[in-house]
């Protein structure tokens, strides 16, 4: 026996189109039978040998034909209803779990949006729905393609994708938080590691400007100290990682300190016989800097009091 595929007609169990010929159905029933004589006998080759001569009869008599082709055309379109109603079923099936999927996903997006990182995972909506949603989406997929609509198909991965978008902003805002949190720690502990070497930095340039006297080799000696502590603060500024917030200020603070490291330097090659215009001039370019650096100062601290 050559077919071992379902078979769901006369036609199908001859292996012919519904508009073949009598001559293509007499050809094919004779095939059938010659290979059915080639068999072992046995109780399907009986069974299937009843069933071509059933069809054979029916398919060669132009009358039973007419009837036959009338009750499969009616068998058809009652499937295609079917189907159709079975569609149906399983589209709402899936669009409820649609709904329950894409609103715990909004509701747990929106309680994020509008709070300072308390938000409500709305746990119960995001499973169930998402359970209901992908059981009636297999089931919807097994109905036969025609009963299926494009609308249905849209609308239920629109729901998906407003569900995975919306959990999805939550989670990725959540890393970026953790993030943000975890490069802050790192700032404030850069902040604790240079504090000392800015405030020693400082007293060395205060006390030469408040040293009575001449220019002297002292002086020389304390400013080139305050240029290696100024360096190794701008280094350490420059290097180091810091909240997206604060990128502004950590870069305008390295080139501010880079620019202290620079002018300390040239106050350490000053001597007593420099003339004051080469003092006036560092001078000058010290009390821009002090401006600049408390300009950034005022600008990171009016930021910070109105961060939440």
């Amino acid at each position: 026996m050559a077919r071992s595929r379902g078979m769901n007609s006369y036609y199908e169990l001859l292996g012919v189109p519904p508009n073949a010929t009598e001559i293509e159905i007499r050809s094919a029933y004779g095939r059938d039978v010659l290979r059915l004589q080639e068999a072992a006998s046995d109780s399907k080759v009986a069974q299937f040998r009843a069933a071509l001569d059933a069809a054979f009869a029916t398919l060669v008599d132009p009358t039973k034909r007419s009837a036959y082709d009338a009750e499969l055309a009616t068998a058809t379109q009652d499937r295609v209803a079917d189907g159709a109603e079975d569609a149906t079923d399983a589209f709402r099936y899936a669009r409820n779990g649609g709904l329950w999927f894409a609103g715990g996903g909004l509701v747990t997006a929106a309680t994020y949006a509008f709070s300072s990182g308390t938000y409500f995972l709305a746990w119960g909506p995001l499973l169930f729905g998402g359970f209901q949603l992908v059981r009636g989406l297999l089931r919807y997929l097994t109905v036969p393609g025609g009963a299926r609509q494009t609308s249905h198909l849209a609308m239920l991965g629109g729901l998906i994708a407003i569900g995975i978008l919306s959990a999805g902003f939550v989670g990725v805002s959540e890393g970026q938080a953790s993030q943000e949190a975890a490069h802050l720690e790192k700032w404030n502990a850069m902040i604790d590691a240079t504090s000392l070497q800015v405030t020693q930095a400082s007293e060395l340039v205060n006390g030469v400007a408040n040293r009575p006297g001449p220019w002297d080799t002292s002086d020389s000696a304390d400013m080139a100290k305050a240029s290696a502590l100024y360096a190794s603060v701008a280094e350490t500024v420059a290097s180091a990682t810091a909240p997206a917030r604060f990128e502004w200020y950590r870069t305008g603070m390295s080139k501010n300190f880079r620019d202290a490291a620079a002018i300390t330097h040239d106050y350490s090659l000053l001597s007593s016989s420099s003339p004051a215009s080469a003092f006036e001039a560092l001078d000058s370019r010290w009390h821009t800097r002090v401006n600049e650096a408390n300009t950034f100062s005022d600008r990171f601290e009016a930021q910070e009091r109105t961060t939440p």
